[in-house]
């Protein structure tokens, strides 16, 4: 049985030797997995439609010049050289954003997992354990009434996986959530040596 957690498409890769991760296959997941964001409800499409933009715009970068642009440090490391990190509409803050975007994913998926039944409290915490500290606060406000949307436990289940049973499509949903935290993890570490996380 398939659900939306067991397409090849939305792994995220291991993190190779060097520590660097390939922008070409690192936006393909993140293209494939923002459409998650539709399985929360209607009142997250701005977020849906905003991080989609933000992953166009680090494609249009990475296709400027595929071999230079060929890992994600290589894009933020060419803008710092250049001083351009803080401009906006940098690539720096668009990859900055979708990974806030990210941790926002894992850290739900991360409480569904723990088989908490209110998902409104597992939006709750990884608003405020990703995005909520860096919203100004209306977006916070906005973002506290989409929340208020979120499916019952049991629909959000179904909708994943139609044709599944809960506990394949949790099955899947621990090893995408595995997957993405080491990538989640690297980045961190990458934007706080250089001073980017902010």
């Amino acid at each position: 049985m398939t659900n939306f957690f067991s397409k090849p498409q939305h792994r995220y890769q291991p993190i190779p030797e060097d520590g660097k991760i390939v922008t070409s296959s690192f936006l393909d997941a993140c293209n494939y997995i923002v459409p998650f964001f539709g399985f929360l409800g209607s009142a997250f499409s701005p977020v849906k439609s905003d991080i989609s933009s933000k992953i166009t715009k680090l494609r249009s970068k990475y296709e400027t010049n595929p071999e230079k642009n060929h890992t994600i440090q290589d894009i933020v490391n060419s803008e710092i050289e250049e001083k351009t990190t803080k401009k906006k509409n940098s690539s720096t803050e668009a990859l900055l954003w979708i990974k806030r975007a990210l941790c926002f994913i894992h850290v739900f998926l991360q409480e569904v997992l723990t088989g908490e039944e209110d998902l409104y409290k597992c939006a709750t915490k990884a608003h405020e354990q990703s995005l909520k500290k860096y919203q100004p606060w209306m977006v916070q406000k906005v973002f506290s009434l989409a929340m208020k949307s979120v499916p019952h436990r049991k629909d959000f289940m179904k909708a994943l996986g139609p044709e599944a049973s809960e506990e394949e499509v949790l099955k899947d949903i621990k090893e995408v959530v595995d997957e993405m935290a080491l990538n989640i993890d690297n980045i961190n570490n990458f934007y706080q040596e250089n001073g980017q996380d902010s």
